[in-house]
């Protein structure tokens, strides 16, 4: 899993292989980082973020995984 951090955003991003054909799964998660929170604001709870869609490397479900969690936080 990949953590990053982008303003008040916390990202983690991760792929998952599938057994039955060696694709890959692209999932997200993002959280805002309040100071004055005592836990983190979900923004969008970890889950796939590009369904239906198999990926040919781990990179690339990666790389999906970001752009949907950038499309969400960036204007």
């Amino acid at each position: 899993m990949r953590v990053e951090t982008f303003g008040p955003y916390q990202v983690e991003l991760s792929a998952m292989q599938f057994i039955h054909n060696g694709g890959w799964a692209a999932f997200a998660a993002v959280r805002k980082l309040d100071d004055g929170a005592e836990a983190p604001v979900h923004v969008l709870p970890y889950q796939q973020v590009a369904d239906h869609t198999v990926f040919a490397t781990e990179a690339a479900a990666i790389a999906a995984a970001r752009g949907a969690a950038f499309a969400l936080i960036e204007p």
